[in-house]
């Protein structure tokens, strides 16, 4: 990897400001920013489509979930016919996706366990965001328009699932505040002064290395 780039990595609860605060940490430190970046680039590895990759994309069970719907239009028995895409390739490809990323430039990396796969890295800032269920219900139903309880629904489905993902690829707990550089309750600061505590963090860390990887 290049040791000269910093890398800013964001695991999150539904609902916390994850992409939010990630988009303005990009856009102060002039760093690329990949979220769903990461499974366009991934897709175009695997020869596949974007659909395809979002079925097992921060999710353990794609393939059971492609099988289940080959066999509700009929077609399962074609299946053995077509190039099986599992979760564990799925995977590797997004990891690919962000190990290539951090060889080339400074970059804010949202999910996938990029917290995980670049734990070696010198120049990386590892942040967990999480915040009390109430805060990240309002959150979840405002951005999608939905009522409480299909937030509160939709936040327990991807909390879920992303703590699944990564637990069986990384054999780690994602709600372990120990692996994280930062691990901040957004209900309590709010999302502008959480993003300027994380700032904060990185001038006092990085110093003019900084200012050297937004020039």
């Amino acid at each position: 990897m290049n040791k000269s780039n910093i890398i800013i990595t964001i695991d999150r609860q539904s609902g916390s400001g994850g992409k939010e605060i990630g988009e303005r940490l990009s856009e102060k430190l002039k760093f690329s920013y990949y979220d769903d970046e990461i499974v366009r680039e991934a897709a175009k590895d695997l020869k596949t489509s974007v659909e395809e990759m979002e079925s097992y994309d921060e999710k353990q069970d794609g393939i059971w979930k492609n099988i289940l719907s080959y066999s509700e239009h009929g077609n399962l028995s074609s299946f053995s016919n077509v190039e099986i895409i599992t979760d564990d390739k799925a995977h590797k490809a997004e990891s690919n996706v962000i190990i290539k990323v951090a060889n080339e430039k400074s970059a804010v990396i949202i999910g996938r366990a990029a917290s995980y796969i670049l734990r070696n890295h010198p120049r990386h800032v590892s942040i967990f965001l999480h915040a009390d269920v109430d805060y990240r219900k309002k959150r979840t139903r405002e951005s999608y328009n939905i009522s409480g309880d299909e937030a509160l629904h939709l936040n327990e489905k991807i909390d879920k699932q992303r703590l699944k993902y990564y637990k069986v690829f990384t054999e780690t707990d994602m709600y372990n505040a120990c692996i994280y550089d930062l691990s901040i309750n957004t209900s309590e600061l709010g999302l502008e002064k959480s993003e300027t505590l994380i700032m904060e963090y990185i001038k006092e860390r990085f110093g003019d290395e900084l200012l050297k990887a937004i020039m």
